[in-house]
């Protein structure tokens, strides 16, 4: 069969099951054009997605990495794109979950609509991109904590952008960013600005049997937001879903220029006085972020009993620990 055939099936309306979508992907990645990549991207915009189609296009361009999977990892990630120029919660609370003993394994790239991306916090954390599998592997001994560039490790991506650039809606790579990390973890929070995919990163975590967590903010935060309720679905051998009300928490009251700033350099030194312990606002935003993946390991029963761990671990300097021991040493994100 060909590629054009594939997808003329998806223009019709019809689905793929995971195996097919895998072969497709696989198919576009190594020799498909910039046009049948075009069709294809538009084809699967029109359809629609099921979850093992999702699952098949992130398993074949996952498979294209230059490392393979990381046993016993974590990895809080955003799809990005909600406009709301927040800190980077998810690599801040990623930070202070390697402190607290979990192993983190985070995916990310440099800045495209937000002021930080986490690539852009690791630069100013001295970290060097360019990893074999063993030094990963070695940082994440050492630290708890591994950071994987994503078009580093996989050019998959890069292979899409001219057709990409076509169009101009957000397209299926969008939705594969926080689903191919290389190191594959076994337990992810992923964060969603588009409500309408909640059920469908669940399918994919499902289909996977992985343990995870799916959660959107009602104010369009792509993560748990501290000032508007949040949907969250745990998927662990089955689902449970849960309302986050931030009060309900005991998250102190803030406003979002509590939490946001579109200047980099003010962005980043906002994280660091909420890992740091030193603003409650941002270190309740930060400990809300951390608190499925306490759960997800056993550390907390619950989301509210995870954010009570996690802010008492920043109170008692956990993140900035945490933060020098990856750093090298470095006291500040200046």
């Amino acid at each position: 069969m060909t590629v054009l055939y594939d997808i003329e099936i998806l223009i019709d309306g019809r689905d793929l099951n995971e195996q097919h979508a895998f072969d497709l992907m696989k198919t576009l990645i190594s020799s498909g054009t910039d046009l049948e990549k075009t069709v294809f991207l538009l084809a699967v915009h029109m359809k629609g997605m099921i979850g093992q189609e999702l699952t098949g296009y992130a398993n074949a361009v996952r498979s294209e990495a230059k490392i393979g999977a990381i046993p016993g990892t974590n990895d809080i990630v955003g799809t990005g794109g909600d406009g709301m120029h927040t800190i980077n919660v998810s690599t801040a609370a990623s930070i202070l979950c390697a402190g607290i003993g979990l192993r983190m394994a985070k995916h990310g790239n440099h800045a495209i609509t937000s002021p930080q991306g986490s690539a852009d916090i690791m630069a100013r954390m001295n970290y060097r991109f360019e990893k074999s599998q063993r030094e990963l592997e070695d940082h994440l001994d050492r630290t708890n904590f591994a950071f994987m560039l994503a078009p580093y490790y996989n050019e998959a991506f890069a292979k899409f952008f001219p057709a990409r650039k076509m169009l101009t809606f957000r397209t299926v790579m969008n939705y594969m960013g926080p689903i191919t990390n290389p190191a594959d973890p076994e337990r992810l929070v992923i964060g969603t600005s588009d409500p309408s995919t909640c059920e469908l990163y669940a399918d994919y975590l499902s289909i996977r049997k992985k343990k995870g967590f799916i959660v959107n903010a009602s104010d369009g935060m792509d993560e748990i937001s501290p000032i508007s309720t949040s949907r969250a679905i745990m998927v662990d051998n089955g689902r449970k879903e849960f309302t986050v009300v931030p009060k309900e928490f005991g998250v102190p009251a803030m406003r979002y220029d509590d939490i946001t700033f579109p200047d980099p350099k003010k962005n980043r030194q906002m994280l660091q006085e909420g890992l740091f312990g030193h603003d409650d606002r941002i270190a309740a935003f930060i400990a809300l972020n951390a608190s499925p993946v306490l759960v997800l390991n056993g550390a907390a029963s619950t989301l509210e009993e995870g954010y009570e761990l996690a802010m008492k671990e920043i109170k008692a300097g956990t993140g900035k620990k945490s933060f020098r021991r990856i750093s090298g040493g470095l006291d500040s994100l200046a």
